[in-house]
């Protein structure tokens, strides 16, 4: 027993100095000085002066093998051995001086040593198990090198050749043929392919050195803050669940990579509502893959959430399974306070009508499960249809209590106190099924692609509320029982075709067709045990939504300017009926039309300098509750929509900017942006009389209330001494306001009020030892102006560490937010500035500082095929030379 705890401790003492080493070796500290090794650039004992490295004695020649022929299994424990060899130029037959050289396991390309080469060509890599293995070659302005060989002991590869990019047979001439930055239309551009600095890490790795994306040591991916961001891979939605996308991002290796692509304004052709879009475009093909990962995560607010998923993939066939639960408890604690008032006899006053001051507890208890499964099938090297389905189940039950002090200042003055409490129990069902077929014609981007997707939901919801007052208890406590069943369900159907029509244009066109119908219950009663109908807010709502769109986008490329222009058009149909026994029931279908253009011209120098300009215009339509008479009550207010109509609204967003890349430093750019709104629909907030409550109230109804812009600039700076450390910069500075005019009571009304704000965002990220990352975020958000509210100063600081173990197969992370629990002690809120209704809102949670933590065990390997040329059968060297 005691001689395995100390084979133990040595094992793990060995393999916390080789990571150490490999971390040494990444960032530079660890290669050979300028000129190679001492005494004539030779490695010590090794290399002859001649230059090459020893054919006999203890050193065995390498056996090449087809990239396709599977690899013996390494055996993990025993031996190790060393690999060496030279490299040289094909053409010129010139060392490749500092080239950057890593061993991958021939089974699922995870890395095992990294090491550059010296300023001779020269490489040796110690400390290599026996079994198969795959050196990568990789060298800025070189076509990157795939060699499978077996490992037996100490492995002579002899001399390999690195292909230029670029080259001319006549004069010998290289060319840089992809900058390691750059803007193209509207993406912001990653050449994962060409950073020999990240080769050796993950597919998350990598996303963390693309333009202003951030991941968590959760694994969240957000772009400049922004977290409504949809993944897409090689230029189509992943469609797979959180923690399969995690899974996928944690194992794929980022020598798998060609490119990433970030758009924080995607146009028309992505159909997409999210804020943006990040493309991973890989440059392998998952031949063979098998993994199960399951794991479980939790934090004190306290929430917990158990997890399982399996991958597979096998030659044409891939499946993806996800099954999760999650189990929740959380406490908050709310301040408000709100005035009602009125035009006074002198213009410009007021005089108030009611005054209120509500301070709030609840509880929220959630149990939650979901899954995912998705299959993939490849027909042939042209074609592949896919199918996924999912579901989703949530039960919730809130306890809110609620103290209000009230105070009526018309007619005449009065005060009372109430004391509320409710109990809410609701579950949720969700459930969608789609199948999509891609073909393509050919391997410069010709193809076509079509999607059919249907959804399903159901909402249920009983609510007992109750309601005592200090005084006048007969006439205002109130018992009260809501029941609620939503139902909605419809199917989508998307078309893509894409077709270059030169290698520097091409021409995109989009069709999408949406129906949805909706069939609603609500039902109130005026006692807990729902015998008395509260006929003033039950109603049954039938509703009915057709949406078409079409779109049609050009891109084009001069040298370094690219040109991409859409227009997307199409209509809605927005059906709605308001069944009720008051007489404000409602029914109407208005037909909106759309248009969406768009333009995005990029230019980018040999030097690395970007520029770019953009231009979007969106245009957003009423829905149903803002153009219906209907009145939704709640307990003393309601909302009901526009009676005299509104119009849709206009926001034109206009971008400039300047990047400027750096292949050792990172990047820095400055972006000016100005949004213009017109016709912009919001709802104000006023109180009256109400003839059914039979006391003033307060109501809420929408309007085109004119217009709102936003201009402004932002700096965003990288630091990345290498692939594994960064620190990022985003400021932002603006001015805010909104000018409107509206008819109130046949009154013309007119407002105008602007705000400057600003922000900082600082974050930095580390990975050490290949199995450790720091993560930790600071930013400040100053008080700000929206529309006829007003938003206090936020503020945070979080850190976050990852540990991956055992060669990825145990992942630990642990998340601390709000470390200085800003939120609980000052906690972050709003203030309503409608002259008639004005409110002042505080929201804490008990302790928004909170630690979450989640454990991970993966299993299985991953196989990949390179979709760059490969090696000859017999002798290794490309087969373009």
């Amino acid at each position: 027993m005691i001689l395995r705890k100390m084979k133990d401790k040595s094992l793990t003492i060995k393999l916390f100095i080789t990571t150490a080493v490999l971390l040494l070796a990444l960032c530079g500290i660890a290669q050979p000085p300028p000129g190679g090794f001492p005494g004539g650039g030779r490695p010590p004992g090794g290399m002859p002066p001649g230059g090459r490295p020893p054919m006999g004695g203890d050193w065995n020649q390498g056996q090449m093998q087809q990239p396709q022929i599977k690899q013996k299994k390494k055996v993990r424990e025993g031996s190790t051995f060393t690999v060496v060899g030279l490299l040289r130029d094909t053409v010129s037959g010139a060392p490749l001086s500092y080239a950057n050289v890593a061993v991958l396991d021939a089974e699922d390309s995870v890395l095992i040593k990294g090491v550059s080469a010296n300023a001779n060509g020269y490489f040796e890599i110690p400390g290599v198990p026996q079994g198969g293995c795959i050196l990568r070659i990789w060298m800025f302005n070189y076509s990157p090198r795939y060699i499978p060989f077996t490992v037996k002991n100490n492995t002579n590869l002899g001399t390999l050749y690195l292909m230029p990019k670029s080259t001319s047979l006549q004069e010998v001439t290289i060319k840089s043929e992809k900058p390691l930055y750059a803007m193209d239309g509207e993406k912001l551009v990653y050449n994962v392919s060409e950073d020999a600095s990240i080769q050796t890490g993950t597919t998350e790795d990598a996303l963390q050195n693309a333009p202003g994306v951030e991941v968590d040591v959760e694994g969240n991916i957000t772009l400049r803050g922004v977290s409504s961001v949809e993944i897409w891979i090689n230029d189509k939605p992943s469609k797979l669940t959180e923690e399969n996308l995690k899974t996928y991002l944690q194992t794929l290796p980022a020598n798998a990579l060609e490119r990433i692509e970030a758009i924080t304004n995607p146009s028309a052709k992505y159909a997409t509502d999210a804020e943006a879009v990040i493309n991973i475009v890989t440059s392998a093909h998952v031949k063979s893959n098998q993994f199960v990962s399951f794991g479980i995560n939790g934090s004190n607010q306290p929430f917990i959430s158990p997890w399982v998923s399996y991958m597979w993939t096998k030659e044409k066939w891939s499946v993806n399974l996800f099954v999760s639960g999650r189990y929740s408890d959380r406490r908050n604690e709310n301040e408000t306070t709100s005035y009602q008032r009125r035009d006074g006899a002198t213009e410009g006053e007021y005089d108030t009508t009611w005054s209120s001051t509500t301070s709030q507890f609840d509880t929220n208890r959630t149990i939650s499960g979901n899954f995912f499964l998705s299959v993939n099938y490849e027909i042939d090297t042209t074609s592949e249809i896919s199918f996924d389905a999912g579901g989703f189940y949530n039960y919730n039950g809130s306890n809110v209590f609620s103290t209000q002090d009230q105070t009526y200042f018309y007619p005449e003055v009065d005060n009372m106190i109430d004391t509320t409490g409710s109990l809410t129990k609701g579950q949720s069902i969700f459930s969608h099924a789609g199948v999509d077929y891609t073909k393509k014609f050919d391997k410069k981007g010709h193809n076509l692609r079509i999607g059919l997707n249907t959804r399903f939901s159901h909402n249920a919801s009983d609510q007992w509320y109750n309601r005592y007052y200090d005084v006048y208890h007969d006439f205002y406590d109130e018992h009260r029982y809501l029941l609620t069943r939503n139902y909605r369900y419809g199917a989508s159907l998307d078309a893509r075709y894409n077709r270059p029509y030169s290698e520097n244009g091409e021409l995109s066109y989009g069709l999408r067709a949406d129906q949805y119908q909706m069939n609603n219950d609500y039902k109130r009663y005026n006692d807990t045990i729902g015998e008395i109908i509260d006929t003033l807010r039950t109603y049954h709502f039938n509703g009915c939504e057709t949406n078409v769109n079409a779109d049609v986008n050009w891109t084009h490329r001069w040298g370094g300017f690219t040109l991409s222009t859409g227009l997307g058009a199409g209509f809605l149909r927005d059906g709605y009926e308001y069944i009720s026994d008051m007489p404000f029931a409602d029914a109407g279908a208005p037909i909106y039309f759309t248009a969406r253009p768009s333009i995005h011209l990029s230019y980018r120098t040999e030097n690395m300098h970007n520029f770019k300009l953009n231009y979007t215009m969106r245009m957003a339509h009423p829905d149903e509750e803002q153009v219906s008479i209907y009145r939704r009550y709640g307990e003393d207010s309601y909302s009901t929509g526009n009676p005299d109509g509104l119009k849709s609204s206009y926001t034109h967003s206009l971008e400039t900017g300047w990047q400027k890349y750096f292949n050792k430093f990172g990047n820095v750019g400055v972006e000016l942006y100005g949004r213009l709104s017109t016709n912009e629909i919001s709802s104000l907030t006023d109180s009256k009389e109400d003839e059914y409550l039979d006391r003033v109230v307060s109501y809420s109804m929408p309007y085109n209330l004119g217009t709102s812009w936003r201009y402004g600039a932002s700096v965003n700076a990288t630091y990345r001494p290498t692939g594994f450390i960064n620190l990022r910069l985003y400021a932002n500075v603006y001015d805010y306001g909104y000018k409107m005019e509206y008819d109130r009571n046949g009154v013309h009304q007119r407002d105008q009020e602007d705000m400057w704000s600003w922000s900082v965002r600082l974050n930095f990220w580390a990975k050490a030892f290949d199995w450790l990352q720091f993560t930790a975020t600071g930013f400040y958000n100053s008080p700000r102006l929206s529309l006829m509210s007003y938003r206090k100063a936020r503020y945070a600081l979080n850190f976050g560490i990852r540990s991956d173990l055992f060669k990825r197969k145990l992942s630990i992370y642990v998340n601390v937010q709000d470390i200085f629990n800003w939120g609980g002690r000052f906690g972050s809120g709003s203030e309503n500035t409608n002259p008639y209704y004005l409110s002042n809102s505080t929201s804490k949670m008990l302790n928004s500082r909170y630690i979450s933590a989640g454990i991970t065990f993966r299993f299985g390997k991953m196989e990949l095929e390179k979709r760059v040329q490969e090696g000859d059968s017999s002798t290794g060297e490309d087969s373009s030379m």
